[in-house]
């Protein structure tokens, strides 16, 4: 992103990216909650532009787009909180099967 990029544009990367990277969440959420798993490099890719954009703009664009960024850092605060979610569950599910192993491998066994 140039230094001496105009408003408008700057104005217009911020947008456009932002709504890509909400639908990106809402999406990888939406996965997540089917169980399914999620590659979030997309959304890692967004919010690379996301910031290089606004660091770039104007104050002018800057102090427009201040809330929609803490509207975003919501969102990924609720990703976070369901990727940790999902990865304690998974946890969870693979210490229940390595007991359930070790309790068929070692446990006591019926007598004849």
């Amino acid at each position: 992103m140039a230094d001496n990029i105009t408003p408008s544009v700057a104005e217009t990367i911020i947008r456009e990216e932002l709504e890509k990277a909400a639908s990106l969440i809402s999406g990888a959420r939406r996965l997540m909650a089917e169980g399914r798993s999620v590659d979030l490099s997309a959304v890692e890719d967004r919010i690379r532009t996301i910031t290089t954009a606004f660091q770039s703009a104007p104050d002018v664009v800057q102090s427009s787009y201040k809330e929609h960024l803490g509207v975003l850092l919501e969102i990924l605060d609720s990703l976070q909180i369901d990727l940790e979610t999902r990865h304690k569950a998974l946890e969870e599910g693979m210490k229940n099967i390595r007991h359930r192993e070790a309790r068929n491998a070692y446990g006591p066994k019926d007598k004849p």
